[in-house]
């Protein structure tokens, strides 16, 4: 469980870091499975022109260790206890960056999509982001603007990354806005050791730069939704947002 400050914290800045939150070993286990899921030619698996791997949907399909890992109870009682109820996960995904490649991603709020694509009632989601390589300075980190989520949902413009057609539409933030936020609220770029966690809120506004190390980028993110919050007019293949709205169970609970 979370402590009271860390919940304080999340709910002030919509962002948590918990450096190593996941053991060296747990991580492993789903890297293990990396290089069989980047080989599969599969729609939920994204690639650019050039075959650059750029992300991996709905693990939990095909991956019996990403599947397992999604009933993780560390997973499912930090959302459940962010969120105030039972979760059901939107989405499962990788977001894979290759050494010295191009992927990058604008300035954005994740419930724009999530609202407008996926007919998701309320901003009342987050993501729990999983280091699966170290994250530096130097391979294309995500970048947060702590606080901004108080802003609630700004206009956007809907803006597809190169190489994530029909995957990833995002809802990006104009220049005039960022200017605006970072100079209220400032930006902060979390890096961490392999399994620290950022959990991030649906509002709060991120980007992406490309990965100029000759290392790999990969991080996993859990979005979890309030099952009373569950979406209502999706628009995007259920490998993107995803339809069983069953509370999730870990597998402790489960046996």
């Amino acid at each position: 469980m979370l402590t009271q400050q860390q919940v304080e914290k999340y709910e002030r800045d919509g962002l948590l870091v918990l450096p190593s939150f996941f053991s060296a070993e747990e991580i492993g286990a789903l890297m293990a499975d990396m290089p069989r899921i980047v080989a599969m030619d599969r729609p939920e698996i994204a690639k650019s022109a050039a075959g650059e791997t750029c992300a991996a949907l709905a693990l939990h399909r095909y991956s019996p260790p990403f599947e397992r890992f999604m009933r993780n109870g560390k997973l499912i009682d930090t959302a459940r206890q962010l969120l105030g109820g039972e979760i059901y996960c939107h989405q499962y995904k990788i977001v894979c960056k290759d050494p010295m490649g191009t992927l990058d991603f604008p300035w954005h709020q994740d419930y724009g999509n999530w609202q407008d694509l996926d007919g998701m009632p309320a901003p009342m989601a987050l993501n729990i982001s999983v280091y699966l390589d170290p994250v530096t300075e130097f391979n294309g980190p995500v970048a947060f603007i702590p606080g901004s989520h108080r802003r609630g949902r700004i206009p956007s413009l809907a803006e597809t990354p190169a190489g994530l057609a029909e995957t990833t539409t995002l809802a990006r933030l104009n220049r005039p806005v960022i200017e605006e936020l970072v100079n209220e609220f400032g930006i902060v770029s979390p890096k961490g050791p392999t399994g620290t966690v950022a959990i991030f809120h649906g509002l709060t506004a991120h980007a992406s730069t490309p990965n100029i190390s000759p290392w790999t980028r990969h991080i996993l993110y859990f979005t979890a939704n309030r099952v009373s919050n569950a979406i209502g007019r999706p628009t995007r293949p259920d490998y993107v947002a995803h339809r069983d709205f069953a509370a999730l169970t870990s597998e402790t609970e489960a046996a």
